[in-house]
């Protein structure tokens, strides 16, 4: 058995998708005999070091503020932070091997440890993290590219949760990305027919944020609701929150518009097992959890036809791909007959099911990053592109 040490600047309740992820291979790392320990950040009064299922979480006071999102001040706050505990933590507990999740910040507090203590890492890539994610960071990924690169070149392993994300780091950096999709809790998320509600019920989960594109959905609502009933059920807040409920007064559709704000994990799962579809019109994703977590419910998927998105959503068979930048009347024509068409839709729910019983597994997830972490690291030449 290993020590081993998971670097993320979020950690549940803070944070999405990659806290998430790092949580739940923390999780099966502990049961199979390893020790873990989580360098995170803390916020308000959730700070020092808990065990929580078997995993040593150390939340460190940074300048974060906000569960939901951290600008580069915090982000900074966090690598100094972390850099002097992780050498720390690395001595106090003979730490193998190092995760960091994003190569920023995470794999610069992986990479001083490494000059620090030659305790070797790997990098697992999230998406904001990746350069062409985000066209309004490009003067700080231009500015970070001789870092980011040293972070590549001294790393054990660089991987990403799907092969968009994959092409889109090897296209800016010359280092080989390996694939390691997201898992899912399929005993968690599952479908629950008597859930599903009698009005049919469009839902968006995760940060209100520019790159969710949650407008999309609201002018999707206003156009279906022209022909049908239909509501919608807004799960998670951020910073484009006040602009999303001024757009719903503007097209007349508070009445069926519901901004419920972060939920419970119980009651985000009951939310999918209850709605009709699920619309995630994302600019970008690395591999979106929200959208494993709806097909494993059986909730068909209606998703912007980006990469990330591609590897999931069969278009027709599972769910449905859209261009967010297209007329939403447009998808509104495709999925307001299937309300009523229970036959088809049914159809839809079972494959969205299947997606992920074939293909997906945290199992399945922790057994690629351990056998990342644990292999011999490869040749500079090897990782090389």
């Amino acid at each position: 058995m290993s020590n081993f040490l998971f670097i993320n600047y979020e950690y549940p309740p803070i944070g999405g998708g990659s806290a998430t992820a790092c949580q739940q291979i923390a999780r099966i790392f502990a049961k199979r005999g390893h020790r873990v320990l989580v360098l995170t950040a803390g916020i308000e009064s959730l700070h020092g070091t808990v065990t929580e299922d078997g995993v040593t979480v150390v939340r460190t006071r940074a300048l974060r503020k906000s569960p939901h999102q951290s600008g580069v001040i915090e982000m900074a706050s966090y690598v100094l932070v972390a850099s002097w505990h992780a050498v720390r933590l690395a001595r106090a507990h003979q730490i193998d091997s190092a995760l960091a999740f994003f190569s920023v910040p995470g794999g610069i507090v992986a990479r001083w440890l490494n000059l620090r203590t030659r305790i070797p890492y790997v990098v697992s890539l999230r998406g904001g993290d990746v350069p062409g994610t985000e066209p309004h960071l490009e003067i700080f990924y231009r500015a970070l590219q001789p870092l980011r690169r040293d972070i590549f070149k001294h790393a054990k392993a660089v991987c990403a949760p799907s092969h968009g994300l994959k092409a889109l780091s090897e296209k800016t950096d010359p280092f080989t990305v390996q694939v390691v999709p997201n898992g899912i809790n399929t005993d968690l998320f599952r479908p629950e027919p008597e859930r599903r509600a009698k009005v049919p019920t469009l839902l968006s989960v995760g940060r209100l944020h520019a790159q969710k594109n949650v407008g999309y959905l609201l002018n999707l609502v206003a156009a279906i609701r022209s022909k049908t009933e239909v509501r919608a059920v807004i799960i998670g807040d951020g910073p484009e929150r006040a602009g999303l409920e001024a757009t719903a007064v503007a097209l007349r559709i508070t009445d069926c518009v519901q901004f419920a704000g972060w939920l419970s994990r119980e009651e985000v799962r009951e939310a999918y097992q209850s709605a009709t579809f699920l619309v995630h019109a994302s600019s970008y994703e690395g591999m979106s959890n929200v959208i494993l977590e709806a097909l494993a419910s059986g909730l068909p998927v209606a998703a912007s036809h980006i990469p990330e998105n591609t590897e999931l959503i069969q278009d027709g068979a599972n769910g449905f791909l859209f261009d967010p930048a297209s007329d939403p009347a447009q998808l509104a024509d495709r999925i307001s007959p299937l309300f009523q068409d229970q036959t088809n839709w049914g159809h839809l729910s079972a494959a969205a099911r299947a997606t992920i019983e074939k293909r997906f597994s945290w199992n399945h997830a922790a057994d690629l990053h351990e056998k990342l972490l644990t292999e011999q690291p490869q040749m500079d030449a090897d990782k090389r592109r």
